[in-house]
């Protein structure tokens, strides 16, 4: 009776760790990779603590020739404290002691604690990525890490840099929250270290925090409505790119970017059609200086008191996960205003995006056209009319290899003045991406990048970057 009350000791203790982890899963604070990993883990667990029970039961058997063939004495009922079995122990069954009930209350404690709470009780998940980069620039790069602008080279030194650094780490914490009539709630935050160096020393490896996204979501199968800053409607595609993680790759040589405070309405309208329409803050990138500001200044677009309104118009196919085909096309537009020396200036930009695949090899890209749109990159960062785009062609040789290579270009157009600081800036690129892991990856990149100034020749530079990046 003893070794049989021991037996459904074990047996309650194994249920109630599948009961504590399968809140997590069912309340959507995993991912689908979380939820294998904790399986993965769960299977482990149990298979450890079927090793341990088969140990017992060679240790501690009693044959079945020396079992009582009486009733148990009040001693041995009063073992567990367990509610006794309603059957007849088996001979075979182990005897377990307070050392294994120990381990296995242990382990339990250790299963409840796989998830992070909020002070409102709704469920919480941390992630995040720690990216260490090392990297080289041949001539005078205007950020050492991620360079989107060729400098002229200082007269008295040569150019060109090399470094690393971790600035590109991301943590977020995302929260599932009720759900109102149709809409079911949730919100984000993610914040890296690409804010800059303090004026210290060594203040190169003390990055600031920067907010990358913050937002609210309120979402039904076909509707969605954000609040916060996100990465606006506008040309959302970015080309791939692991060393250029906390800013996206060919800034300023024809891949349009921002992230704003904005309101935004998203709508799926059936046959691959999603449609999407923002009031977005009116950022008009002029921010001055690079000295450090508690509050944000009144410039060019907070001086035209209005908002900025974006649209999207995207047909993206189904995908077959086992042999991809995919067909996305987007068009977009955006329309702000400034106000500048006493007078209002329209900033607009329009920009079609794409992307397509078939089984490994895909192309992506976009290309656009636009004034007044330096707060996006585009103008190679200055206020005139623009056009350029970008395109990447893709790779994938197998699961955890892929190749990318691809180009860009930033031109102003209706614009001679030599006085410019820059007309044009190209870039090109190749990468190479491992995935040892689900979570560990690592990168090669070569960038070239050349600036042409409104007089004068093309400053160019080479950029190399080796990348390490863990997902959690």
């Amino acid at each position: 009776m003893l070794r049989n009350r021991s037996w459904s000791s074990m047996t309650l203790a194994l249920a109630w760790a599948a009961v504590l982890v399968a809140p997590a899963v069912a309340a959507g604070q995993t991912t689908p990779d979380d939820v294998g990993r904790e399986l993965a883990s769960l299977r482990r667990e149990l298979q450890a603590l079927r090793a341990e029970v088969e140990s017992l039961k060679a240790a501690r058997t009693v044959p079945a020739a020396a079992a009582p063939q009486t009733e148990p004495s009040p001693d041995a009922a009063q073992g567990p404290t367990l509610p006794a079995p309603l059957s007849a122990p088996a001979p075979d069954q182990p005897v377990v002691t307070s050392a294994s009930q120990e381990v296995l209350a242990q382990q339990i404690a250790e299963l409840s604690q796989v998830k992070v709470e909020s002070v409102s009780r709704m469920p919480v998940r941390l992630f995040g990525t720690l990216h260490a980069s090392a990297f080289f620039n041949s001539g005078e790069a205007n950020w050492l890490d991620n360079p989107n602008i060729v400098a002229v080279s200082p007269a008295d030194a040569r150019a060109g840099t090399f470094s690393a650094g971790v600035r590109q780490t991301r943590l977020g914490l995302a929260a599932n929250g009720p759900t109102l009539g149709s809409f079911r709630t949730s919100g984000t935050v993610v914040a890296d270290f690409f804010g800059g160096v303090p004026g210290f020393q060594t203040g190169q490896v003390m990055a600031l925090p920067r907010l990358l996204v913050g937002f609210a979501r309120l979402e039904t199968s076909r509707t969605v409505i954000e609040i916060g800053q996100d990465h606006v409607v506008l040309a959302p595609r970015d080309p791939t790119s692991l060393a250029a993680f906390a800013f996206p790759s060919l800034f300023r040589s024809g891949n349009l970017y921002l992230r704003a405070p904005q309101v935004r309405l998203e709508r799926a309208l059936g046959a691959g059609l999603r449609a999407a329409g923002a009031l977005v803050a009116p950022v008009g990138g002029d921010f001055p200086g690079e000295d450090y500001r508690f509050v944000p200044p009144a410039l060019a677009g907070e001086r035209s008191r209005r908002p900025a309104f974006e649209g999207r118009l995207a047909f993206d196919s189904n995908t077959d996960v086992e042999a991809p085909r995919v067909v996305s096309v987007g068009v977009s537009g955006h329309y702000g205003s400034e106000r500048r020396a006493g007078r209002s200036a329209s900033a607009w930009a329009a920009a079609l995006d794409f992307a397509l695949r078939r089984d490994r090899v895909g192309i992506t890209g976009e290309v656009f056209g636009g004034e007044n749109i330096d707060a996006f990159g585009g103008a190679t960062g200055l206020d005139a009319r623009a056009s350029g785009g970008w395109a990447e062609l893709q790779l994938f040789a197998s699961p955890r290899l892929s190749f990318h290579g691809g180009a860009g270009v930033d031109e102003l157009r209706g614009v001679r003045s030599t006085a410019l600081p820059r007309r044009r800036n190209r870039s090109a690129y190749g990468s190479v991406i491992v995935s040892l892991t689900p979570e560990l990856q690592g990168s090669f990149e070569y960038r070239w990048l050349a600036t042409l100034p409104g007089a004068g020749s093309e400053r160019r530079n080479h950029h190399v970057d080796w990348v390490f990046a863990y997902k959690f």
